[in-house]
């Protein structure tokens, strides 16, 4: 990675100084600034500090203001956050006069490429090799999947892994405010449009936008909160949809669409209608496994339905464990019709990716 290629914020290499050497590795996910500490995440490990007598207190507050000047925007004890980002970085500072422990920064680093291969996630535990076929030919079944789970625990890379199993000619549209998807770079010769919002009050009339352009797939980085109508909105036109959402177990999901919602009128049918069009619920959860190795791992993947005028969720894996026998009859009918075909836990690609 070089300056060069960080398009939308234009920093050089000597611009990043001594946080250089951490931005340039590929397996750092994670430079923050806190309390006059530096802490580094590896892709793998748990979070460390770092003792670097380069990067100091005097060095993040130059940092920063030169952040500022290339965003253009200010940054001072009115305007105490300050977000900017290039192609693979989303970074955000806080002015010690919001964070009175002192000014902080984070860093947090989005490939335009997987982070895994079936292969790697298999061998590394990050879920069942029946989990995954399942959740693939889900994928293949136009399945709505909605990953949760809290902050860094791989939400967006699992949807970055299992969005590359939509087929080439299903058309893609992305909304994002700070790009994490890169759906287009890891899928070059898929159908794909990705759209850049401003403000969190431009996602409702950029999914809008989405839904007059005829896509089989929307994929919105991280759904807030008013946008979540408009979610629903393509549901019901049959779009199919990933996204991101923070809550802790997977049979939250439902309620906390619903308490996303600006108005709760007509709150029966609403109901029933995300307990109809939600699709699936994927939780991630970060493990560690002993000297300082953690793992991603699926934790739970639960379903919701609405069937016989009664709503209704299964957890066919709870704990990273699949239950085979808790997955109903007619959600398994709906899975093979999606795919097309008989055994919904034998995915052909995810075979073929596995022996590559």
């Amino acid at each position: 990675m070089t300056g060069e290629e960080n398009r939308g914020f234009y920093l050089t290499e000597s611009q990043f100084g001594p946080l250089w050497k951490y931005v340039c590795q590929d397996e750092i996910t994670n430079i923050d600034w806190d309390s006059g500490h530096l802490w580094i995440k590896y892709a793998g490990h748990i979070r460390r500090r770092v003792e670097d007598p380069e990067v100091t207190k005097e060095f993040i507050e130059r940092f920063s203001l030169l952040a500022a000047n290339h965003e253009s925007r200010p940054f001072n004890r009115v305007d105490s956050v300050l977000c900017a980002e290039t192609k693979e970085l989303r970074i955000t500072f806080v002015h010690e006069a919001f964070a009175v422990s002192g000014r902080s920064m984070s860093i947090r680093k989005s490939l335009p490429r997987l982070r895994f291969t079936v292969k790697e996630a298999l061998l590394a535990g990050y879920c069942q090799e029946r989990v995954m076929h399942l959740l693939v030919n889900c994928v293949l079944g136009g399945f709505n999947f909605v990953f949760c789970g809290e902050p860094g625990q791989g939400k967006t890379e699992s949807a970055k892994f299992f969005s590359s199993f939509i087929r080439p000619h299903e058309k893609v549209i992305t909304v994002e405010d700070l790009r994490e998807w890169h759906y287009g770079d890891i899928n070059p010769d898929k159908d794909c449009v990705e759209l850049k919002v401003q403000s969190r009050e431009d996602y409702g009339e950029a999914i809008a936008v989405s839904l007059r352009l005829n896509p089989k797939w929307l994929m919105i980085a991280e759904t807030r909160s008013r946008e979540v109508r408009y979610l629903l909105e393509g549901w019901s036109n049959g779009v199919s949809c990933m996204t991101t959402l923070h809550v802790n177990d997977a049979r939250r999901i439902p309620d906390r669409i619903l308490n996303m919602l600006e108005s709760r009128q007509d709150a029966e049918r609403l109901v029933n209608q995300v307990y109809s069009d939600v699709g699936i619920g994927v939780l991630l959860k970060e493990q560690e496994c002993g000297d300082g190795i953690t793992v991603h791992r699926i934790w739970q993947v639960c379903f919701y339905y609405r069937e016989n005028e009664r709503n209704g969720c299964v957890l066919p894996v709870e704990d990273g464990i699949l239950y085979e026998e808790r997955l109903p009859e007619f959600l398994r009918a709906r899975i093979r019709e999606g795919c097309g075909q008989k055994d919904i836990f034998y995915n052909a690609q995810v075979e073929e990716r596995k022996n590559a």
